[in-house]
């Protein structure tokens, strides 16, 4: 498996919960993306992808160098396995390039993609099906299955031993949320509301505030309950941190692992982009030097800078404090406010997402950070002194409006098609 000689670079696989996000992760650098078919995977608020769509990305890879691994990993209860069948049968009779992999969690949708595609489709085992030992690695290698993406409830050790056995590649999660429960095998959704987890629909109780009131009803209470912990906004009993593992990179990068895996289907394109950014560069920078692996300051900051929680390193590194009980999130540092769309005369083309004003202004305009979609170019500030909408003067020519294309002129840097606008927050 890994070879002592040369390391291995491994897969940086990113979320896919839509095209946009899908185009953005290969644009910062992802090797590969995850995407939803339909409502048969575990993120069924995502947008996700139709049959059609989903052979289009599989198509846009293809002319890349990228791959594609179509998702369906809900448990389905049988009224749920006609219609999957049924778009299983039209991805396969479509006349439309193939993913590269589905991921799988139950029996008997693998074995409807078995039959269907004849074993011309490799199949990996999600997480959700909870293949913790090497026993269990054999017997789905026996079913047809190439890559076990294993739990986040590992340790590096184990993680290490099962790559080492050659049985079947090994997939982790290096970056995203984390469950309360084991790899998602979670029914407080069902019970809380009739949302079921296991179907894509997960509520996620775990991240509320929670009290103690006594069992007994006929118990005499001057209130509704107590506080689980003292103070005011109560207690997120259940609220797990989010996993974050540039720190402990070389740990697992030992571990023999052929795909590191970003979680966020549910995440938007700004979000994939930064995470995607900070960890090619990270990747890249192991392989090109193992023994002088550091974590940069741009790496923390722009992770810092997106929404998530408290971060942890989970059961890699034994960090005996995976719950975040004060708060739900972290508050992001930045805000998107625009894409580069084009280039014209050395001017950029900015599709504005909210608005935003040029630095320095009273009304709020403040230095940009823009994420740049070069993969040897670090986040950096960046100035300008006019706007023009694209399609005729704007009402203030230094305010670029949201949902409108505009051009900015004065750049105090020259920008490229995809990097991203964002303002400190």
């Amino acid at each position: 498996m890994l070879d002592t000689k040369k390391q291995m670079t491994p897969e940086l696989l990113a979320p896919a919960g839509s095209p946009a996000c899908a185009e953005t992760a290969f644009a910062y650098g992802a090797d590969a993306v995850y995407a939803g078919i339909g409502n048969f995977n575990l993120r069924a608020h995502s947008p996700n992808f139709t049959v059609e769509e989903f052979g289009e990305l599989v198509d846009f890879a293809d002319g890349s160098g990228r791959r594609v691994y179509g998702v369906l990993n809900i448990m389905p209860n049988d009224e749920q396995l006609a219609p999957l069948e049924d778009a299983l049968r039209r991805l396969a009779g479509g006349g439309c390039k193939l993913p590269h992999a589905f991921i799988v969690s139950d029996p008997g949708v693998l074995s409807l993609v078995n039959d269907i595609f004849a074993g011309g489709v490799p199949i990996h085992l999600s997480t959700q099906n909870g293949c913790f030992n090497s026993e269990s690695m054999k017997f789905w290698r026996r079913q047809g299955v190439s890559r076990v993406i294993l739990p986040r409830e590992l340790n590096t050790e184990q993680i290490r031993r099962l790559s080492s056995l050659d049985i079947m590649e090994t997939e982790v999660f290096i970056h995203g949320a984390m469950c309360v429960s084991i790899s998602g095998r979670c029914l407080l959704g069902a019970y809380y509301n009739r949302r079921h987890p296991n179907l894509g629909d997960c509520p996620q109780p775990c991240r509320l505030k929670y009290r103690v009131i006594p069992s007994d009803p006929t118990a005499s209470m001057p209130h509704d309950g107590f506080d689980a912990e003292e103070g005011d906004g109560g207690v997120y009993l259940l609220n797990s941190k989010d996993l974050c593992t540039v720190g402990i990179l070389p740990a697992i990068m030992g571990t023999g692992a052929v795909s590191f895996k970003i979680e966020g289907r549910n995440k938007s394109a700004h979000y994939v982009a930064s995470v995607v950014k900070v960890y090619r560069d990270a990747i890249d920078t192991y392989i090109a030097s193992p023994k002088d692996y550091k974590v940069k300051d741009w790496w923390i900051s722009e992770l810092d800078a997106i929404d998530h929680r408290p971060y942890t390193t989970g059961f890699y590194d034994d960090d005996p404090i995976k719950q975040e009980l004060f708060a739900s999130k972290a508050q992001a540092g930045c805000r998107l406010v625009g894409t580069v769309k084009a280039v014209i005369d050395g001017c950029p083309v900015i599709d504005v997402k909210n608005s935003f004003s040029a630095p320095g202004l009273e009304s709020g305009g403040g230095a940009i950070s823009i994420l740049p979609v070069n993969r040897s170019q670090v986040p950096f500030d960046f100035t300008f002194d006019t706007v023009r909408e694209l399609d005729g003067p704007s009402a203030d020519p230094q305010r670029a409006r949201s949902n409108r294309l505009v051009v900015l002129g004065g750049c105090s840097e020259r920008l490229r098609v995809g990097d991203m606008l964002r303002v400190r927050v």
